[in-house]
């Protein structure tokens, strides 16, 4: 039986579990998704409900296939998108853009949308063939693909995590304009997070007639705007029924901006550890790291469940085991 692994063979993260597998021996195989179709591919019977991974590299797998059902368990770490090369000629653009002409722009223009559209319609492909995979049940998915598209959706996550008991800042979601006035005004201080992720958190500039400002940005893209919570940093890493914590301590509301915080071991109290585990099972997570904000009179406040998190300088700055313990989850069904 294999691990699979999620991510490029070259990412650092990879590479050591990659090694902490091999030190058990545990047999795996690479499935950077940005090398399907090139690197490895996919048949599947549905009427059989099984498929293969076929490999076109040794370096990839010691074997040339494996089957779904023979691989125990998947270390999901990052879904990379495919490439795709343009296979017509390109028209020819010798000279300076003065010297094209308009119907030569145009029909430049039209190509080049042409070939994106393509691209987008070959990459669904990819991802939908990819999805037959990914939804195999036998496989342990650590983490599947529903949770991961759950830390796409901040909000449904406070939302369940709220449910459980987890302490929410107070938090607009949206782009209704005199609804996040109204929220920006009630609120002394308040961070702007982007809905999805992709960008650290950063303080509204709160000022006096903030409504044309508002507007402009709405009619762009949806926000989150949340009550900002004095305190410290704490992660959580939940692996199955162990909860590992860290302190992380830094003079940037974002401690993602910042190269000199520092990580410290820290404990939390028993029902903050047995609500993170409790949050992790309800989001279908295997294991994650879980991001509070401590306030100054102790409350916990759950701001988000990463699926897939770094941990490597973690454990190097702390000597936290978090390695062997996510060995553990993907070796033993």
């Amino acid at each position: 039986m294999h691990v699979a692994l999620l991510g490029s063979e070259q990412d650092p993260q990879i590479k050591h579990i990659a090694m902490a597998l091999s030190q058990s021996a545990t047999p795996f195989y690479y499935a950077n998704t940005a090398q399907f179709g090139t690197e490895w591919t996919i048949s599947y019977d549905p009427d059989f409900d099984d498929g293969l991974i076929h490999f076109n590299s040794p370096s990839l797998c010691d074997q040339p296939r494996v089957t779904f059902s023979n691989t125990q368990a998947a270390y999901w770490h990052e879904y990379l998108p495919g490439t795709l090369k343009r296979t017509h000629a390109t028209p020819d653009t010798k000279g300076t853009a003065a010297q094209s002409t308009d119907t030569e722009r145009a029909d430049t223009s039209s190509k080049s949308t042409t070939f994106e559209r393509e691209f987008g319609w070959i990459e669904q492909e990819r991802a939908s063939t990819l999805l037959c995979w990914f939804s195999y049940t036998d496989i342990k998915w650590v983490n599947a693909i529903d949770a991961v598209r759950s830390h796409q959706c901040k909000p449904y996550q406070s939302r369940i995590a709220g449910k459980l008991g987890a302490h929410i800042p107070y938090t607009f979601v949206g782009n209704a304009p005199e609804v996040a006035s109204q929220f920006c005004n009630n609120m002394r201080e308040v961070i702007y997070k982007p809905v999805r992720g992709g960008r650290t958190a950063q303080f509204v500039n709160k000022q006096p007639n903030m409504r044309p400002l508002l507007n402009t940005l709405l009619s762009e893209r949806p926000v989150t705007f949340q009550k900002y919570i004095g305190g410290v940093n704490v992660r959580s890493y939940v692996l199955g029924q162990d909860v590992l914590s860290v302190q992380i301590d830094s003079d940037e509301l974002d401690y993602r901006n910042d190269d000199k915080a520092s990580v410290s071991i820290t404990i939390v109290p028993n029902e903050v550890q047995q609500l993170a585990i409790a949050i992790c099972q309800a989001l279908g997570m295997h294991w994650c790291a879980i991001d509070w904000r401590k306030s100054a009179k102790g409350k916990y406040f759950f701001l988000e469940a990463n699926p897939s998190p770094y941990f490597l300088k973690v454990e190097q700055d702390t000597g936290l085991d978090i390695t062997g313990r996510l060995v553990e989850l993907l070796s033993k069904t």
